[in-house]
C-alpha cells in the first residue's frame, strides 16, 4: 500500500459503522438505457486500469496488500421507486456515509445504485466509491474515459499507467522529476 492508503485502511478498520472515506456523486440520466450503458462503459474502463479492479487484504499477513483482480464487474443495483420522500432524497440517504460501507476485501471498491425518479421522469445513479482506490481526480478521469467510449473515440483513450508504479514511487521515494 502507498502510505496514504495505509492511513485510510487504518481508519476503515477503526470504524464499525459507516466510513468517512466513502464519497458519492449523483448522476442524472434521461432514460434507463443511457444509465445502463454508462455502467457498462465503467466496466470497460475498469479493464484498462488495475486500481479499479483492486481489493485489500490483511488477515494473516505481515502487512496489508492490495490485490488486482482480473475481473471486477460493477453491477447495477436498483432501489425501489416507491416510498416516502423524493427519489433523490431516498437514494442519497441510502448511501449516507455515516452508516454506508463498502467491503474493501472485494473489488470493485465502488458501486452503482440507481432509482427511477417517476415524478421528474428521470433516472438517478449514485456511485459510492472508496477513497482507497478513487479520489475526485480518478473519478473525473473515469468519467472522461467513459465519455470517449460513448462518443466512439476509443482510439483517443490515454495509455493506462499501472498503479503499482505510483505505489513504488511513494514507498521507495525518488526525485520529483521521476
Amino acid at each position: 500500500l502507498a502510505p496514504l492508503q495505509q492511513g485510510i485502511l487504518f481508519h476503515y478498520l477503526l470504524q464499525e459503522q459507516g466510513d468517512v472515506y466513502v464519497t458519492t456523486g449523483l448522476i442524472v440520466f434521461k432514460d434507463e438505457e443511457r444509465l445502463k450503458q454508462f455502467v457498462e462503459n465503467i466496466n470497460v474502463v475498469a479493464t484498462r486500469h488495475d486500481i479499479l479492479r483492486t481489493a485489500f487484504l490483511w488477515e494473516g499477513l505481515s502487512e496489508p496488500v492490495q490485490v488486482v483482480c482480473r475481473k471486477a464487474l460493477l453491477r447495477l443495483q436498483w432501489l425501489s421507486a416507491d416510498g416516502e420522500g423524493s427519489a433523490e432524497t431516498r437514494l442519497n440517504a441510502y448511501v449516507d456515509r455515516s452508516y454506508y460501507r463498502i467491503n474493501v476485501h472485494k473489488a470493485p471498491l465502488y458501486e452503482a445504485i440507481a432509482i427511477h425518479d417517476k415524478k421528474n421522469n428521470r433516472y438517478l445513479l449514485q456511485i459510492p466509491r472508496h477513497h482507497l482506490v478513487m479520489d475526485h481526480t480518478t473519478m473525473d478521469l473515469l468519467i472522461g474515459e467513459v465519455a470517449l467510449i460513448q462518443q466512439g473515440r476509443r482510439d483517443e483513450l490515454p495509455e493506462p499507467v499501472p498503479f503499482r508504479n505510483f505505489v513504488a514511487q511513494a514507498r521507495l521515494g525518488g526525485s520529483e522529476a521521476e
